[in-house]
């Protein structure tokens, strides 16, 4: 009965915390990982259900998780250059985000479970001056943030098999000042105006399964619509007239495998595919263009005893960007293919957990060739994970 009391307090301060900052993320516009152990796997999880926030991750999973709450937390430094069109025009770009993330998962009769997962999303950069010398250009600067809410039901038809489907609500905060377009001109260059932070709303739908059929194997499949969100503002005047102004929030589905030859070892690995190249926005001949992409992500744990766990991982995908759009993904430098992951797990009593990561995305650089030729980005990411863990 405490536990059923605590339920609204604990929702109320996951919502309150998933729209405190942003998050500037390395899949695109995603984060290799949801929750900070399996983030700190590479971001393997679609069969391996480790805390609360598994909802994000597959629905299914919640039905494996204990009565219990996560909070989290992952600090975003991100640091890229640009050089940009023009021989000599370098520019600079450094952040610092916070993108907070929790859930909450309770087990009900029957073999029923119910909760909600909360994960963030985003991309963006600050030159701190126009990209070119364009008279009228503003600072070089866009933000992306997306909160997913993610309520979901999970059901264990046998004690081996669970079914899990959620809705995906999102919320999302868009800004983009100082881009500069072709003018009507030949040879001329047109500085757009700032809209200045919009925001919108959408919902989609999620579904998955989780099969156990021994103690030492999990296979897992998920899937997650197209989040159709509503217009952003006065973007749908330039930037994203194409898409009449939204900016929608990708479609994905993915398979896992989470193997445990030991009683301390556990190796997981996933292939998932985000379907960037199904928005509108993105099919804009003249805009960013990503493409879909496939990601591979793999990771282990090894438990040292009873209160410390290890974790490390490698995830690797495929550019969403092609390099003849260099110029037009300045803002967006989102351009890393790989991640290198390291964590551990503090059991501090039966019912609680502290946990800390680290991800390494290594300095990359995206040379433009065709019309793009003479532009190139490079940027390093680090991430520090820190995560809290309580079962009911």
């Amino acid at each position: 009965m405490r536990g059923c009391l605590r339920l609204p307090h604990v929702v109320l301060a996951l919502s309150g915390v998933a729209f405190h900052g942003g998050a500037l993320a390395v899949n695109g516009a995603l984060p290799g990982g949801n929750g900070t152990k399996n983030a700190s796997m590479g971001g393997a999880s679609i069969a391996l259900p480790l805390d609360a926030v598994a909802a994000a991750n597959n629905p299914a999973g919640m039905a494996f998780v204990p009565s219990s709450t996560t909070f989290g937390l992952q600090v975003f430094r991100g640091q890229s250059s640009a050089d940009y069109v023009l021989p000599g025009n370098h520019l600079e770009n450094s952040q610092t985000e916070l993108a907070p993330e929790g859930g909450l998962v309770w087990q009900l009769d029957n073999g029923f479970t119910v909760g909600i997962s909360i994960a963030g999303a985003g991309a963006g950069s600050d030159y701190g001056q126009p990209a070119l010398p364009v008279p009228g250009a503003g600072t070089a600067k866009t933000t992306l943030r997306v909160a997913e809410f993610i309520p979901t039901m999970a059901w264990k038809p046998t004690p081996e098999l669970a079914l899990g489907v959620g809705l995906t609500l999102a919320y999302q905060q868009f800004e983009a000042d100082g881009v500069i377009v072709p003018a009507p001109v030949p040879g001329g260059l047109l500085p757009l105006p700032s809209h200045g932070r919009q925001s919108a709303a959408g919902v989609g739908l999620r579904a998955g399964v989780l099969w156990k059929p021994t103690a030492e194997w999990s296979f897992g499949a998920n899937l997650k619509s197209r989040v159709r969100m509503s217009g952003l503002d006065g973007y749908e005047q330039d930037l994203l007239a194409y898409s009449d102004g939204r900016l929608d929030v990708p479609a994905q589905y993915g398979v896992g495998v989470a193997w445990q030859p030991t009683e301390r070892l556990t190796l997981a690995a996933d292939w998932l595919r985000i379907l960037w190249g199904e928005i509108k926005a993105m099919q804009d001949p003249n805009g960013f263009a990503w493409k879909n992409q496939p990601v591979l992500r793999f990771g282990a744990s090894w438990l040292l005893d009873e209160r410390w766990t290890l974790r490390a991982g490698y995830s690797h995908n495929r550019s969403q960007i092609d390099s003849s759009r260099t110029v037009q993904n300045l803002l967006v430098p989102s351009i890393h293919e790989q991640a290198y992951t390291a964590g551990l797990s503090w059991r501090v009593d039966p019912r609680s957990e502290l946990n800390l990561g680290y991800e390494l995305n290594p300095r990359t650089t995206l040379t433009g060739t065709g019309a793009s030729a003479g532009t190139s980005l490079t940027s390093k990411v680090q991430m520090l994970l820190l995560g809290y863990h309580y079962k009911f």
